[in-house]
């Protein structure tokens, strides 16, 4: 009898409150996409953190995808101080935890900014940057793939791949 992959719950997160302008979407676990906002705010980091809580709970692996192209001002010093200490704190459930993270920049001069920080500044887990949500959500999908977890239909259709892992050649 065939071994059938049970289809992940996700984790339960609240919506964001007043004064938040980022959205933590869950709703295609185990993908998860952050659609940052046009200028981020103190509210945005707190919110983003206190999200990743239920994810990192969660018994299965996830795949992320970060969108900037709404950002229209680079976050403060302190902010992304902030980030940096939040992330170095949470490495080993990263790690454990996160199959990889996409992040869509639309400069092809910031994207190779961010590789070569990436190449000084590894991450726990593997981290790449692409230049559309397409493009992320397709290797957030292989990744899902090849952690042996069900991908949900909504993902596929994201990376334009609608007929889910039998349409790939």
């Amino acid at each position: 009898m065939p071994i059938i992959p049970q289809v992940a719950e996700a984790p339960k997160v609240a919506g964001p409150p007043a004064g938040v302008g980022l959205v933590f979407d869950v709703s295609m676990w185990p993908m998860v996409v952050i659609d940052m906002p046009p200028v981020i705010v103190d509210a945005d980091i707190a919110y983003m953190c206190q999200c990743y809580e239920p994810v990192f709970a969660a018994p299965t692996r996830h795949a992320l995808i970060v969108d900037t192209t709404r950002i229209t001002r680079v976050p403060q010093a302190t902010m992304r101080r902030q980030l940096k200490e939040f992330e170095d704190s949470k490495r080993p459930i990263i790690r454990e935890k996160n199959i990889g993270s996409a992040i869509i920049i639309q400069s092809a001069v910031v994207r190779g900014a961010y590789t070569a920080l990436r190449w000084i500044s590894p991450q726990p887990a593997p981290n790449k940057a692409f230049s559309s949500m397409e493009a992320a959500a397709r290797w957030c999908v292989e990744g899902i793939e090849s952690d042996g977890q069900v991908v949900p239909i909504a993902a596929y259709a994201v990376a334009k791949l609608a007929n889910g892992a039998a349409g790939r050649t």
